[in-house]
């Protein structure tokens, strides 16, 4: 088939045609990547994909430690208590102001799921963390209670339908913990022991569990009884827990 030359030397191809003002005009490259912009913002506005926890009322969570940097494993847990893949990893990004945490389900972060970031560059007193998804719109806040913390280590959850307040089961043994805390050569002992950290609701019903059974080298086990807590903030406090302290 012959081609025909335009009066500014374009040699048109024989592509498909449509009428435009009476002519039939080239439905070329050009136009294809035009009708492909356009489909760009539908594209982005699909449902995002679900996050790796989904459906998941219980997850442990374990600390790993690399050359150039400390992460965090994320595996559901089944009913039968046996431990999946690892399905989520958290770090910490280093001499990043304000902290940030961020999520993803590879190794290499590049397929970020959602980001516990620290909403004052200097994050002391009622400490709080913002968790934002995959696309930056907030999930909720994640609340460091200084006050009741002076006793007890207290944190607190804020969410879509959720705000908890957890502090360790055996007030005793978290009344020592705080006190041995201020001791300065503690800090230097690399010794973990074994707590119950509890979120409850305002009725008083238990909604979330961080525990770590003592020896168990940093091996948190979190559950969401019913599944009534965004899963995401569940990740984000176990990881705060571990690494902010009140561990």
């Amino acid at each position: 088939m012959s081609r025909a030359r335009s009066a500014c030397g374009v040699t048109r191809g024989p592509g498909p045609r449509h009428p435009v003002g009476g002519r039939e005009q080239p439905v070329g490259a050009g136009h294809r990547r035009y009708r492909a912009r356009m489909a760009e913002p539908a594209a982005r506005s699909a449902s995002p994909p679900a996050h790796p926890l989904s459906g998941v009322t219980a997850f442990t969570m374990k600390r790993r430690v690399s050359w150039r940097e400390q992460y965090w494993e994320f595996r559901p847990l089944g009913p039968d208590g046996v431990e999946g893949d690892v399905v989520l990893y958290g770090t910490q990004r280093q001499l990043r102001v304000p902290e940030e945490y961020p999520f993803s389900t590879d190794r290499a972060h590049t397929r970020p799921s959602m980001t516990v970031r620290a909403r004052r560059v200097i994050n002391l007193g009622n400490a709080c963390y913002d968790a934002f998804d995959e696309r930056g719109a907030p999930i909720g806040c994640l609340q460091y209670r200084w006050m009741e913390s002076q006793v007890v280590h207290t944190w607190r959850v804020m969410g879509r339908g959720a705000d908890l307040v957890g502090m360790q089961q055996n007030v005793l043994g978290g009344m020592l913990r705080v006190a041995f805390s201020r001791l300065p050569v503690v800090s230097l002992i690399p010794l973990r022991r074994g707590f119950d950290f509890r979120f409850r609701d305002t009725t008083g019903a238990e909604r979330l569990r961080v525990e770590c059974r003592a020896g168990s080298r940093d091996r948190y086990t979190v559950t969401t009884p019913g599944g009534s807590v965004d899963i995401r903030l569940a990740a984000g406090i176990a990881l705060l827990l571990d690494w902010r302290g009140g561990i």
